[in-house]
């Protein structure tokens, strides 16, 4: 299942290819950097929720663990939603050449990105734990592209920054890459291979994998419109 998500839409899609294709208007980056703020927000609710479905006692080790680097590793200035918020309304500060409040970053959520967070959520929170795990499988799989490709696309920024302070601004992404390159993606496989007895729990384990794809396919497309039309 893994091997397929580099070719998902959840990766291989339209607002990929607008982020990474040079620097972007004002108004077309504050749209992104709302809705992207938006659906951040719910990311250490979902892992917590992965925490709580699962009666196994490894993968409930290694997720707090991943929910405690979420938080900073116990250092509230570094939990990575405020790294995000800072790097996203410094960003936008320098594209309208004033300053630009996290007040006004949280205005985002539109309809679509509210609809994604409620059925990631329910997929995240299914009575059956094989769902869970396929969910918190397609999430891990596609952290590492995802930042990747997210960071490519704010270096078309680099130009706004000083070297330095560009660096600095970046520490949500270098972050989030260093992480996602120590997941143990083989452990969460064969976490998952554990409860795929037969094919009715291989297919319990792909509605929450491809569930978490679909999803995240239809979010992207959802911002790319709505970038686009502004």
């Amino acid at each position: 299942m893994t091997g397929a998500v580099r070719r998902h839409p959840a990766l291989e899609n339209d607002f990929y290819r607008h982020w990474l294709s040079g620097p972007l208007p004002y108004a077309q980056v504050e749209v992104f950097a709302r809705e992207f703020y938006a659906r951040t927000i719910d990311t250490t609710v979902m892992i917590a929720l992965s925490v709580l479905h699962t009666d196994d006692l490894a993968a409930r080790v290694e997720r707090v663990k991943h929910l405690y680097t979420e938080y900073g590793n116990g250092d509230p200035a570094k939990a990575h939603l405020l790294l995000l918020e800072t790097m996203l309304t410094g960003l936008l500060g320098r594209l309208r050449d004033e300053p630009y409040t996290a007040a006004e970053l949280r205005a985002g959520g539109r309809p679509e990105t509210r609809a994604f967070g409620d059925a990631r959520r329910a997929l995240f929170t299914d009575a059956d734990a094989r769902v869970v795990r396929g969910a918190l499988l397609a999430q891990e799989a596609l952290a590492h592209s995802t930042t990747i490709r997210m960071y490519e696309g704010m270096r078309n920024y680099k130009h706004l920054y000083d070297e330095d302070d560009f660096h600095r601004a970046c520490e949500y992404f270098y972050v989030h890459i260093c992480e996602a390159a120590k997941t143990d993606l083989p452990g969460l496989v064969a976490d998952a291979a554990r409860v795929c007895r037969d094919e009715v729990d291989l297919a319990q384990v792909r509605r929450g994998f491809d569930g978490v794809l679909d999803l995240t396919a239809a979010y992207w497309g959802a911002v790319h419109r709505a970038m686009r039309a502004v």
